[in-house]
């Protein structure tokens, strides 16, 4: 399975996407409303995929927090910077905010902001593909939501342990942990969050040649991003949705997803991608004999920015 094609969630919030930390401590002055609306504001930009602003709050919100010796308002802020950079792919960085708000966390004895810290950390671990070290920081992490009771944390978390599952070829335990997590977010009504598990669950699916499954999966998925307007997931949809009707050798459908799917991934600039689907595409309408068609992909093929001189088809 490639990367890119599952979607991950973080605490109150979408990974591969937004983050979502503890509430804000209660403001009691000036500074700490202003700290707050910082935090607040910093997972609205990383829920819209804009890590540079989110960058600016989360940064302007730790000065403030340790300027107040506010220790939990810190730990969230590192959190976010961490988000952020995670979000911009370097993981490196985003590791190492993580791990200083897990030692702050765990020093404040707050199971709360320590469950966040390391879901936050394994989500970065995650990322990098470091999934032996991902796992052991979900359980942990877990451990505590499921003490607490917080049902949506454990959701999010029983999401990215199946990703783990996903990976490792260990389809039953993977699909079990999205369904879990599927039905806890219908149950807190995180539409959002249900997008993501039914994109993961079509992925069980389609490695198991499900193909009937699989597009029923992406097609409820694609629905709910779209009401969500989340635009990575519709893209992630829409390109799940033109690999299975590509096996189902349903060409004119395929064709037509691959195209809204490059579409999709040119405009948010994710070129690679892009890339991928303008492939499929291509593809697609040569072996239908579509040529003036081809032939307008193959243009954009060539101009499309970041995209290899001599791209080969899918």
């Amino acid at each position: 399975m490639k990367q890119g094609r599952f979607r991950h969630l973080v605490l109150a919030g979408i990974v591969a996407a937004g983050c979502a930390m503890a509430e804000p401590v209660e403001p009691k002055a000036e500074l700490a409303t202003k700290m707050g609306e910082l935090l607040v504001h910093g997972r609205q930009y990383l829920d819209q995929d804009e890590a540079d602003r989110a960058k600016s709050h989360f940064d302007e919100a730790r000065r403030l927090a340790e300027s107040l010796d506010d220790v939990p308002g810190t730990v969230q802020a590192f959190n976010g910077l961490g988000a952020s950079a995670a979000q911009k792919g370097a993981l490196n960085e985003a590791m190492e905010w993580h791990r200083r708000a897990l030692v702050l966390a765990e020093g404040q004895k707050r199971p709360d902001l320590t469950a966040d810290s390391l879901a936050h950390l394994g989500t970065a671990y995650h990322l990098a593909g470091r999934t032996d070290e991902a796992g052991p920081l979900y359980q942990r992490a877990l451990k505590l939501v499921k003490e607490s009771g917080d049902a949506h944390r454990e959701a999010v978390l029983l999401n990215n342990l199946g990703l783990i599952d996903l990976r490792a070829g260990h389809m039953a335990a993977a699909e079990e942990a999205f369904a879990r997590a599927l039905a806890a977010n219908r149950e807190l009504d995180d539409r959002r969050a249900q997008a993501a598990n039914l994109a993961n669950l079509g992925l069980v699916a389609e490695q198991q040649d499900r193909w009937d499954e699989a597009q029923a999966k992406f097609e409820a998925a694609l629905a709910l991003d779209k009401a969500g307007e989340q635009r990575p997931g519709i893209a992630a949809d829409l390109a799940g949705l033109a690999r299975v009707a590509q096996k189902q050798n349903r060409k004119d459908e395929a064709l037509a997803y691959a195209q809204r799917a490059y579409w999709a991934y040119r405009a948010l600039g994710d070129y690679p991608k892009a890339l991928i689907e303008l492939n499929r595409a291509v593809g697609l309408a040569q072996d239908q004999g579509r040529r003036d068609e081809a032939a307008q992909l193959e243009a954009e093929r060539r101009s499309l920015p970041q995209a290899p001189s001599s791209a080969t088809r899918p």
